[in-house]
């Protein structure tokens, strides 16, 4: 009875090693995933800062040049047709029409 006794405690404590290996296992895996998106994300977010960086530089240059009165007057004229008195405006088709 003693030998049956030992080896259900043996037997118990492998089940019981294996189950705490599986955990670990799983917990470690579930860890690298996580790890993985999270460098993905980094690389995302890095990737769209140095974008919106880029756009916040064309953004400073186009606000600077609206500080020049020559610039507000180029965009006025070519884009809004605006005239000085006594000038007229002749708008020719472009190719693409």
């Amino acid at each position: 009875m003693k030998g049956k006794h030992k080896k259900f405690q043996h037997f118990l404590v492998y089940i019981i090693m294996l189950g705490a290996s599986a955990f670990l296992i799983f917990g470690g895996v579930k860890q690298l995933m996580m790890t993985q998106d999270l460098k993905a994300s980094i690389q995302q977010k890095k990737e769209e800062k140095k974008s919106l960086n880029s756009k916040k530089k064309e953004l400073e240059k186009t606000k600077q040049n609206l500080t020049n009165p020559e610039y507000v007057e180029y965009i006025a004229r070519g884009k809004y047709l605006v005239t000085k008195e006594g000038e007229q405006v002749f708008k020719f088709p472009s190719k693409d029409d």
